[in-house]
């Protein structure tokens, strides 16, 4: 991920409000900011959040046209910790995802870049997948913004694939 991106981010927002993978570029908000507790309904701080998030976010990822070109999605993951069954966190994690999502493009944010950034998201939800199964930790509780990247091998891959499939079968 670009040095870039980060600084923007981190310039604008601080340190502790989010947290930045520099190796993978993942971005992770708490659902203190965005969530109450069991809820998928964005907090008047959450909205106000992405309100300034999401554009600074758009604007970087679009601001280079090879880094826009390579990711091919943003995912907007959305996670749970381990309280409650799995069931209910897989839906209440995709129910947050798409909260997030349905807000991004609502007509209650507005930036430049929103048409082209939206051709790119993926809403996922992640249920307790990634959370500490031992304890109910809050930390767990999460959205997560993350990029996948263009593959430009991938019809190679494929055919590696099928030649070891084809030799196994002989």
């Amino acid at each position: 991920m670009p040095l870039r991106i980060i600084s923007a981010i981190e310039g604008k927002f601080g340190t502790g409000v989010l947290e930045i993978d520099t190796k993978t570029g993942d971005v992770k908000i708490g659902d203190r900011i965005l969530f109450d507790e069991g809820s998928a309904e964005l907090k008047p701080a959450g909205k106000q959040f992405l309100k300034q998030f999401i554009p600074i976010y758009s604007d970087v990822i679009f601001s280079d046209e090879l880094f826009a070109r390579q990711i091919t999605r943003v995912i907007i993951e959305g996670h749970t910790s381990s309280k409650g069954s799995d069931k209910a966190n897989m839906e209440l994690s995709l129910r947050r995802a798409l909260s997030v999502s349905n807000y991004i493009f609502s007509q209650q944010i507005n930036f430049k870049t929103k048409n082209q950034f939206k051709q790119k998201i993926l809403a996922s939800g992640r249920g307790e997948i990634d959370a500490d199964r031992s304890k109910d930790n809050s930390s767990d509780r999460k959205v997560v913004f993350r990029f996948q990247f263009r593959r430009e091998d991938f019809d190679e891959l494929l055919k590696r694939a099928n030649v070891i499939e084809e030799s196994r079968e002989k």
